[in-house]
């Protein structure tokens, strides 16, 4: 490949055309052109029942991946380098033709609205996943061509799908779960998409089989919980701390924009607390110092969870409220805690000033409709100014400069698993780390 390290962008765009086009094989044949074809683009006996339909837009992805993920660890490697920033350079083919005279470089042009609408229908094949996350990373215009549609549940719901599921299956993929998880958060980056995605509204969710069952929600009140199930869940039994730091980083990024708040999700949130908060308590009766540690850093990001939510929207989310009156004791604990205190004081100002609206009405037995009502009425004169002023979290997603251990392992096991080429399993020492990385998180 070094050898073409200087043609670097018409590789990358030929292989990314190859990718969208998805041209079927030839028909079959004895002619010559058809022998040849068939050498090159033959399937493993032992995966013919998984035999590639599009033989050619498949290689083409698993070689894009491959070139667009190694290393530049000295200056030999510096060709490496130019397949990353072919891919950073590529550019919509509906650009406008004044932005191409102007350009002092020869632009390769792809249609951003195709590549998009091939990640959107497959991306739970884990090439395509993977050439997401790469083209999303490296390639800041197709970031916000993303970032500016108008129909982001064409990509989140097959990931969330993904998620929620790959949760429940016996053995799971954590490597395709943290490109994923990986993937949300750099869209959680842009408050105008966490913005956008809470007047989403989706229906019908029928792979979301928890109770209650969900018919109407808000796009980032789903995202909200599956994020808290795979959190739940990995607490329960992997304790990955990679995934859980994740979920909650994607969730401090979506607070200050949360709005209309399904009551569900209300309630996830609450239980969340309470889980973490049990936990905590015990490791310290424990003296569990390191455990007792992650816990509280875990704690603390869903009290500035809470706490960005409340300071932005707390008019647009009663039924946040509405939870915390129910709950308001668990929190009293952490009142003198030195790490929670300003945290716990904001969230009790809020709970104190709802409280005393509804506890004035003078209701007796009143329903929860009732209830939302004053917190509604309420809602009207409340005023920021109760609240400690606090700097907002934000996380942003930085490729570490070692990533290349994880994803060369794991793209060479999607060859191995998807090529024709003859794979000794004793000797295929390449994909260790892929193996035993999903084998030890079991």
């Amino acid at each position: 490949m070094r050898r073409f390290g200087k043609r670097a962008e018409t590789f990358v765009a030929r292989l990314l055309e190859n990718a969208i086009e998805q041209k079927t094989p030839p028909a079959q044949s004895s002619s010559v052109m058809h022998s040849a074809y068939n050498y090159f683009f033959a399937s493993r006996a032992s995966t013919t029942s998984q035999t590639s339909s599009v033989p050619v837009a498949d290689r083409s992805l698993l070689l894009l991946i491959l070139i667009g993920s190694q290393p530049v660890q000295s200056q030999t490697d510096e060709w490496n380098k130019s397949y990353r920033s072919a891919i950073a350079n590529l550019s919509d083919h509906h650009v406008i033709s004044s932005d191409i005279d102007g350009c002092d470089r020869k632009m390769h042009l792809i249609s951003f609205k195709d590549l998009f609408n091939l990640f959107s229908k497959s991306i739970d094949a884990e090439e395509k996943m993977l050439l997401f996350y790469l083209i999303l990373v490296e390639n800041e215009a197709f970031r916000v061509y993303v970032l500016s549609r108008t129909d982001q549940e064409t990509i989140y719901l097959p990931m969330l799908k993904l998620l929620y599921e790959s949760m429940e299956a016996g053995k799971k993929n954590y490597s395709q779960m943290y490109i994923l998880m990986v993937i949300i958060l750099i869209l959680s980056q842009d408050d105008v998409n966490n913005e956008a995605i809470q007047k989403i509204a989706v229906h019908n969710i029928t792979w979301f089989t928890e109770r209650p069952l969900l018919k109407s929600i808000s796009l980032g009140g789903l995202v909200t919980l599956v994020l808290i199930r795979v959190l739940q869940l990995n607490l329960s039994h992997q304790k990955d701390i990679y995934l859980h730091t994740t979920c909650l980083a994607i969730l401090m990024n979506m607070a200050g924009t949360m709005s209309d708040m399904h009551a569900n999700v209300a309630q996830r949130f609450i239980s969340l607390f309470e889980l973490l908060a049990r936990r905590y308590t015990k490791l310290l009766e424990k003296q569990a110092v390191v455990d007792a540690a992650v816990y509280e850093d875990m704690l603390a990001l869903l009290l500035e969870i809470f706490n960005s939510t409340l300071s932005h929207r707390v008019k647009h989310n009663p039924q946040l409220v509405y939870a915390l009156l129910q709950k308001r004791e668990v929190f009293s604990h952490y009142k003198d805690h030195p790490r929670f205190s300003d945290l716990v004081y904001n969230l009790e100002q809020v709970i104190h000033h709802f409280n005393t609206r509804v506890s004035e009405a003078n209701l007796k037995a009143p329903s929860s409709y009732e209830v939302l009502k004053l917190i509604e009425q309420a809602s009207r004169t409340w005023s920021n100014q109760k609240l400690i002023s606090l700097q907002e979290l934000k996380f942003q997603y930085k490729e570490e400069q070692e990533s290349y251990e994880f994803f060369i392992p794991y793209i060479w096991a999607l060859i191995q698993r998807r090529s024709f080429i003859y794979w000794s399993e004793e000797k295929s020492h390449v994909i260790d780390n892929y193996r035993l990385m999903n084998e030890e998180i079991e």
